[in-house]
């Protein structure tokens, strides 16, 4: 996992359901993540950590075999054998379209209701794009799902 914000956090902890070891690659020697997710992190046994570092090449031939890593610090190289990484240094909403038209927040996400509603009658969004603290498959599904519905029943009724 490639990041210190809340997502990749909340991703790597997420993983170790189905991971045995999950390594977090970070570029500082702290996290910018909510205290809750650093300790969340911190206290799972199947999470490491590589602070002040970064990948600088990945490595393999038909897939991923290994990635090179650079202590930001001392400038040493290490190869790091894995077969996956996952990269969540921050994401921007892909929300510029509706700027001036939907209501949202400092970092573009939509502001809606429950019902996934926007501020303008009959327009509804969900996933990623919204305001919310969990960003997960499942979640945007769910979202999606009520937004359907409530769009279903506005345009019925």
């Amino acid at each position: 996992m490639v990041g210190g914000g809340n997502s990749a956090l909340e991703e790597a902890v997420s993983l170790t359901k189905y991971a045995t070891k999950v390594t977090i690659v970070h570029q500082f020697d702290h996290f910018q993540a909510f205290e809750y997710a650093v300790e969340e992190a911190r206290s799972n046994p199947k999470i490491n950590f590589i602070m002040e570092s970064s990948i600088v090449k990945f490595r393999g031939d038909d897939k991923l075999e290994s990635v090179d890593i650079k202590n930001l610090v001392t400038s040493e190289i290490q190869n790091f054998k894995t077969d996956g990484v996952f990269i969540f240094i921050g994401y921007v909403p892909n929300t510029e379209f509706l700027k001036g038209l939907v209501n949202m927040n400092q970092w573009n996400e939509i502001i809606v209701d429950a019902d996934m509603a926007t501020n303008i009658p009959g327009v509804y969004a969900a996933g990623d794009s919204i305001v919310k603290r969990y960003r997960q498959v499942t979640t945007a599904v769910g979202d999606a799902t009520i937004a359907a519905l409530a769009a279903s029943n506005y345009y019925i009724n």
